[in-house]
């Protein structure tokens, strides 16, 4: 923060003023308050007069700071984790982190946000070990976060709770390339170490503190890596380093390098026991890349894997890692874990332990409520995230300029000359727009970037970088001469386009505090604002990362040309508009592609992003897929799954993959829909307001059944009637019906309102689910009221390790003879001899009852019919003060030929708990 500015000093004094505020709702009157009891004070050191306008940007820069939102962290434990001991004073922020958050706090971050990362790196910590505990001790863990959502300030806050725990070697793998690593290593400079670890910014052989040093400088921490290019660890330097992990931490910033590992562990195998002996951290960024064993290991005949087996050389090389300190932990961080989820379980070498499967526990990152993230930005299918009105469409077969296929001989060309074609153009139009209104809005020491990504190869880039430059060159100099057509084109898509997209934008979280300005006020910035941009290349070739550093009193705006680079890691400050063509058929590649994913607090409306319509598609998809599997952790954590005990699937497509086919080579195939299926909630609400709401749902729909089968008979010879009510025939709009009224919690994954019933609906244009049978069963509990009928409520012991706030969680809600109530005799018979063949070539005893999945194929002969199984659950049984029902229900799918073959990828756990 630099308190240097008046605006910024006073946002400083007055946050900490409200943070005295216990109890106080801080809105908007408070701050405001606070700002006009502060001016003065700033006024008086300063000699600063505020203006208006300057209070009102103090102003809502602390609202930002206060309105936003952000939920807890998911997180599961494996059945193996360490003994318990992260709690009371251990659990309080040390000084570590305590002034890791005060200088975060310092950057602006929300104080909801601020909270999180507090209680969610603590979360973390008590899942790795004691260091103070003997060895040996060896856990891993995964942290999912999403694409440019704050993975680094989490992991930071890790290492600094780490360091106050006692962990003394601290490992941070960083990215695949030099630029990568450096900018890691920069952030840990200034947020763990607290000095400026480049030896060339040395003042008389004085470390040069920043960052975190500036609040606290009395904390040691030693550093074998440092903030230059070359930077990487270094056997030779390590051997002069006063190398004692005893007494202090140490911290190392590696790239994920083969060789540069080895030569890690090769240093480490030559240190005194005692060195090796001290804790171990590890932690692991963009763990899905380089991190993942892409070989196939032998399997043994009796099913094992063959130990005798030498892995990748980067993941083999943090195995041996790890291996090297009688005391370790392991933690990935990615926010694609599709590699990761897909990796077998069980893996291990002799001479490099156990692969790096996250079997000790999985944390899932919840970002604030104004992530801008793939949802937000392009929308989901099922239209529950409508996405931002944000994406320009780009011509690209049309324009010609560069085709999708093309090599590094290709000489890009819009109508044979040597230009950008008219899409970039106005990209770069959006540009020196953003750029304008951003300094217009009073943000005038701001980084602003624009990337284009077009090309993977870097000699296309040099020739893309040189027909921007002409073209940004030739822009300014109309603008600078007042050229009457230039600024007639530049007003007009301000007015035709940014003016409404603001609007749009703005009863949004993302439009929060952004201020309406006119094209004369952002005119009035433009040319001034348009000399500042630079255009830079940012690839491979260049070995150092954009200099945003340098100019963060004044700000940085800057146009970057790249590609691989830009897809892992590389941060752009202050990303604007996108230009984006390069399409990859890996569903993690493209997320992580899409740096313009992140926060965009009070310029989300100016963003802009071109890229093509299948680029839109698809990453819709992706958006979709990725917010499903998100919701799978939520299903787990309720349920009390452990990341072995549940596994995962990704829903795939028909032309992207999920991930590299050598990293998905434990993982199934299989076509999904709701057709064959049985959906059953486990999950039921105990709420009685929302017990009584679904009740009254389901009293009116009954009421509208009229009267059924009472006691019907169950099927096959010998059987008894169940106790309960039977309807056939109930039309299947009916059903799609009462289940979008329906609420249930979102933890039931698969039992979703508006997914449920669409399936249902579109089905029924099939000629299928038009014709179901409802059966609400009646037992021996808590009498309750139907519809006007006396039923007996059906006891499900709640689970007593998953005592949620809010939630009545059951194992499971369905009487498996249940689910069979409307087949006939012979459909029942057919089903038991089916099972019974399935069961033979398992080496299983008969069953007297067939299997769910056989009952389903059994009624798939007539898709037609399905049921729906209503239970009445006892609402004492559930601890729940109502005399209603808490309705749950359970849903038979038929098979079906024309239900839509949906095809998803399953890890080998999912494949397990499926029963494969």
């Amino acid at each position: 923060m630099n308190q240097n500015d008046p605006v910024t000093a006073l946002v400083y004094r007055a946050r900490k003023l409200l943070g005295l505020a216990d109890g106080s709702i801080i809105d908007r009157a408070l701050i405001e308050r606070a700002v006009a009891n502060d001016a003065p004070a700033i006024t008086l050191v300063s000699g600063h007069e505020f203006t208006t306008e300057e209070l009102a940007e103090a102003v809502r820069r602390l609202e930002t700071v206060y309105v936003v939102e952000q939920g807890p962290a998911l997180a599961l434990s494996g059945e193996k984790r360490p003994p318990r001991w992260y709690v009371g004073k251990k659990r309080k922020p040390g000084p570590f982190l305590t002034r890791y958050l005060e200088k975060l706090a310092d950057d602006d971050w929300p104080e909801n946000s601020l909270n999180e990362l507090r209680d969610s790196t603590a979360r973390v910590l008590e899942d790795l070990d004691d260091p103070e505990r003997a060895g040996p001790w060896d856990w891993r863990g995964l942290v999912v976060g999403d694409v440019q959502s704050g993975k680094t300030a989490h992991y930071t806050g890790v290492i600094n709770r780490a360091a106050d725990a006692g962990y003394r070697v601290i490992v941070v793998l960083a990215g695949m390339h030099d630029v990568l690593r450096l900018q890691t290593q920069k952030r840990l400079d200034a947020d763990f170490l607290g000095y400026d670890t480049d030896p060339r910014n040395r003042k008389g052989g004085a470390r040069t503190s920043l960052g975190v040093g500036k609040i606290n400088p009395r904390l040691i921490v030693d550093s074998l890596t440092m903030s230059v290019p070359k930077g990487d660890f270094s056997q030779a330097v390590a051997n002069q380093a006063n190398f004692a992990p005893i007494a202090k931490p140490c911290l190392l910033v590696i790239k994920k390098n083969a060789r540069i590992l080895e030569n890690l562990n090769r240093w480490i195998a030559g240190l005194p026991d005692e060195s090796r002996q001290v804790p171990l951290l590890v932690i692991d960024d963009e763990a899905d890349q380089a991190s993942v064993d892409t070989k196939d290991q032998p399997f043994l005949p009796e099913g094992t894997f063959a130990e005798d087996y030498d892995p990748t050389r980067v993941n083999g090389e943090i195995r041996k890692l790890l291996m090297g300190f009688g005391r370790s932990a392991y933690v990935g961080y990615t926010a694609t874990p599709f590699a990761n989820i897909l990796m077998h379980d069980e893996r291990s070498a002799r001479e490099y332990g156990p692969d790096l499967f996250p079997a000790t526990f999985l944390v899932s990152l919840t970002p604030p409520d104004d992530y801008f993230g793939p949802a937000a930005v392009f929308g989901t299918n099922d239209g529950e995230e409508p996405g931002l009105p944000l994406k320009r469409e780009i011509q690209q077969t049309e324009e010609d300029w560069i085709p999708e296929k093309h090599d590094k001989a290709h000489r890009p060309r819009f109508d044979g000359q040597d230009q950008i074609p008219p899409s970039l153009e106005e990209a770069i139009d959006s540009f020196l727009l953003v750029c304008a209104a951003r300094a217009a809005r009073g943000q005038v020491a701001v980084h602003n970037s624009m990337l284009v990504h077009v090309s993977r190869f870097t000699d296309v880039h040099e020739r893309v970088r040189s027909q921007v430059q002409s073209s940004l060159d030739a822009t300014r100099a109309m603008i600078s001469g007042g050229d009457a057509e230039t600024l007639s084109r530049l007003q007009a898509l301000w007015e035709e386009d940014f003016e409404p997209t603001t609007e749009a934008i703005l009863p949004t979280v993302y439009g929060r505090q952004t201020q309406c300005i006119s094209w004369r006020e952002v005119l009035d910035q433009l040319a001034d604002s348009a000399d500042k941009i630079d255009v830079q290349i940012a690839n491979g070739t260049r070995k150092t990362d954009i200099d945003y550093d340098s100019h963060r009193q004044t700000g940085y705006s800057v146009i970057a040309v790249g590609g691989d680079k830009l897809s892992r890691g590389l941060t752009l400050e202050g990303l604007s508009v996108s230009y984006f063509l390069r399409i990859s058929k890996q569903y993690d590649s493209l997320l992580q592609m899409g740096r313009w994913f992140g926060y965009r607090r009070r310029y989300a409306d100016l963003c802009r992003l071109y890229t093509t319509d299948d680029m839109d598609d698809w990453m819709t998809h992706i958006a979709t897929a990725t917010r499903d599997l998100r919701s799978s952790f939520l299903h787990m954590q309720t349920t009390g799954g452990t990341p072995k005990d549940y596994g995962l699937k990704v829903e795939t497509h028909d032309i992207m993959n999920v991930t590299a086919s050598n990293k998905r080579r434990h993982a199934t195939e299989r076509a999904s829909s709701f057709a064959g299926a049985g959906k059953i909630q486990t999950v039921m609400f105990s709420d009685p307001r929302l017990v009584a709401a679904n009740a009254d749902i389901v009293d009116a729909f009954v009421a509208d059944l009229g009267s059924g089968t009472v006691s019907p008979q169950r099927p096959g010879p010998g059987s008894s009637r169940a106790g309960g009510e039977l309807w056939s025939g109930v039309p299947g709009r009916e059903i799609a019906d009462l289940l979008s009224r329906l609420t249930f919690p979102a933890e039931n994954v698969d039992i979703k309102s508006n997914r449920l019933s669409a399936y249902i609906s579109t089905m029924i244009s099939e000629g299928e689910l038009t014709d179901w049978s409802v059966f609400l069963p009646s037992a021996a509990g808590t009498k309750v009221t139907v519809a006007g009928r006396e039923f007996g409520s059906i006891k499900r012991t709640p689970r007593e390790d998953r005592d949620e706030p809010g939630r009545y969680i059951i194992g499971t809600i369905l009487s498996p003879e249940d689910e069979a109530i409307d087949l006939t005799d012979d459909e029942y018979a057919n089903a038991i001899i089916a099972t019974n063949e399935q069961r033979a070539k398992e080496s299983k005893n008969p069953s007297e009852r067939p299997s769910g999945s056989e009952i389903r194929l059994a009624r798939g002969r007539r898709p037609e019919n399905a049921l729906l199984i209503l239970y009445p659950l006892d609402p004492k049984v559930a601890g729940i003060a109502s005399d209603r029902a808490v309705f749950g229900v359970m849903i038979s799918f038929p098979a079906s030929e024309k239900a839509d073959k949906t095809v998803y990828l399953l890890n080998r756990v999912k494949m397990l708990e499926e029963g494969e």
